[in-house]
């Protein structure tokens, strides 16, 4: 989109300017003419452009999925209730509760009024409102059920913060359980380990290895800690850095999938969410090609999204949903079936709906047994750890008693 100077005269000659959002000059004309002003200069506006651009990804940055969520529950509720679209906005406006959120919908209205549509106006705004977003109101406003696209974004808004919440809750209890060891084991290399280093140094008996080992870490993370703070610190801005890069994020994504337990819950819920997603997007009339295309977008690991753009182009090709599917390997047999079934019935939309609901239902179990899945491997960690630190303490108190008998 860009913005268009215009200057023109109405039905009474007199002369009339202003500003426009638009995809070409010639939309700012049509656009003058409905409301019975005569064009006479218009001009893009390079300058305002880049601003207004830079001003609307700031904004992006600072409005949280669940406010687009409420937004688009509570235009929903609205338009349903023969609420006009600029109407709606402006509540949701005087309602909003962050200035980021006010400051994007402020622009929506502002484009609303100047004669876009609501799709188009949306799309100004990328960081807040996603493809798929825009591309389904685009399809609510041109069939005249807006509401009802409103309500199936919301329930796919809900269910994406709601299989996030289950994968933070998959990695939650590990990462607790080690992060809690690791600093364990760093105060004591503060605290515990210098007192018996000097302890053990009054004495003329040499030191088992493992002993030696602990006090060697103890004394290097006590003479160093500041370099050691800022490798910590570095090395988080650079693992940033990296997970950045297309290539690198592109293995890791597909590295993680391997992990235990972990890697196969995390791509259950992304299949679960991406099935979701393209059912609601065939059941909205998008063409199938651009739906995979706006299901691979939504999908939060570049590498299952990859597979599903292969997916894409296999139908390009003249391959079947379901042939294509077979050949991405994302889906065991009794899924592919049930895609196979809805393809040759017509009813595949219907059909991916309760993949979603098998694959979130596995999810749901995986979960729940989680812990007696993850405990054999914490505790194998968690035992070395403590055995090490048992071994390095005990077996020199063990040859100051033998020493001390002779």
């Amino acid at each position: 989109m860009t913005i268009y100077n215009y200057e023109g005269r109405n039905q009474n000659g007199k002369k009339v300017r202003g500003s426009l959002d638009a995809d070409k000059a010639g939309d700012v004309a049509d656009f003058l003419k409905t409301k019975n002003i005569i064009p006479v200069a218009i001009v893009a506006s390079k300058q305002k452009r880049k601003a207004d651009n830079y001003l609307r990804g700031l904004i992006s940055g600072k409005v949280k999925i669940k406010e687009v969520l409420n937004f688009s529950r509570q235009m929903a509720t609205l338009i349903n209730a023969g609420v006009p679209i600029i109407k709606s906005v402006k509540q949701l406006l005087l309602s909003a509760k962050t200035r980021g959120m006010r400051q994007t919908l402020s622009g929506v209205m502002e484009g609303i009024e100047s004669g876009k549509s609501l799709a188009a106006t949306l799309n100004g705004y990328p960081k807040v409102f996603s493809p798929i977003f825009v591309n389904l109101i685009e399809v609510g406003e041109n069939i005249g059920h807006l509401d009802d696209v409103f309500s199936e974004l919301t329930d796919f808004l809900q269910t994406r913060i709601d299989n996030h919440k289950r994968l933070m809750a998959a990695i939650r209890y590990p990462m607790i359980v080690i992060i809690s060891v690791c600093i364990a084991m760093l105060l004591m290399n503060i605290f515990v380990v210098p007192k018996f280093a000097a302890l053990f140094s009054s004495f003329s008996t040499k030191l088992p290895l493992p002993t030696r080992a602990l006090i060697a870490t103890s004394n290097f993370i006590l003479n160093h800690w500041l370099f050691l703070l800022l490798v910590l610190i570095g090395s988080c801005i650079a693992i940033s850095y990296l997970l950045s890069i297309r290539k690198i994020r592109f293995f890791w994504d597909k590295y993680k999938l391997k992990f235990p337990v972990l890697g196969y819950l995390q791509q259950r819920i992304i299949l679960a969410q991406f099935t979701k997603t393209l059912s609601m997007i065939l059941h909205s009339g998008v063409p199938m090609l651009k739906g995979i295309v706006l299901g691979a977008n939504a999908a939060e690991n570049t590498y299952i999204a990859w597979q599903i753009i292969l997916m894409r182009d296999a139908i390009d090709r003249g391959e079947s949903f379901s042939q294509a599917a077979t050949m991405s390997d994302l889906f065991d047999g009794s899924t592919l079936q049930m895609m196979e079934v809805g393809e040759e019935t017509g009813r595949l939309d219907e059909m991916l709906v309760k993949v979603a609901e098998i694959h979130e239902k596995e999810v749901d179990y995986q979960l729940k047994n989680l812990s007696v899945l993850l405990e054999p491997m914490l505790l194998v960690i968690v035992g070395v750890m403590v055995a090490l630190l048992a071994l390095a303490i005990y077996l020199p108190m063990w040859d100051i008693v033998q020493f001390a008998r002779q």
